[in-house]
């Protein structure tokens, strides 16, 4: 697996010191450079979907003191984990049986990558569950199928 992870020049400014490479400003671009780009197998889901939910909730570890007083934070460093849950509605068999062998081939424990529709980032997810029901008959009395699935959002 080849990421590419771009290392943040070192630049004179003028009257200050070098920027080193470790810190706070070259950390945070280069973990935005590093979350921007996809880490999965290289697989890559390309079908749009007739509707998609997306559920975040996040990890949070309360603490509960005696008096009713709570203290809250964040649970690790990826706190806010995406779930959605997709359809595809009326859609032709062969599309329908492409959809499930690419998610059967996976079997819940490949990562790969989906951009989530009206989004311009690729998530690295899984698809722990699937599945599928008769839909319609069309016009021209082709058959259909209606595909349901959770994507699970990873962090590799």
């Amino acid at each position: 697996m080849n990421t590419l992870i771009y290392e943040a020049p070192i630049a004179a400014r003028p009257g200050r010191d070098l920027i080193r490479q470790n810190s706070v400003p070259a950390q945070i671009w280069r973990r935005m450079v590093a979350d921007a780009a996809p880490r999965a197998s290289g697989a890559i889901f390309g079908w749009c979907p007739t509707s998609a939910n997306m559920t975040v909730e996040p990890r949070v570890i309360v603490v509960q003191f005696f008096d009713g007083y709570a203290q809250r934070r964040p649970a690790g460093l990826n706190t806010r984990e995406q779930e959605w849950s997709l359809e595809f509605t009326d859609i032709r068999i062969p599309v329908a049986k492409a959809i499930l062998a690419f998610l059967e081939a996976r079997n819940g424990v490949d990562v790969f990558n989906w951009t989530p529709p009206r989004l311009d980032r690729t998530l690295d997810v899984i698809c722990p569950t699937w599945g599928s029901s008769y839909g319609q008959r069309l016009v021209d009395f082709s058959l259909t199928m209606n595909v349901s699935a959770t994507f699970h959002q990873v962090y590799s």
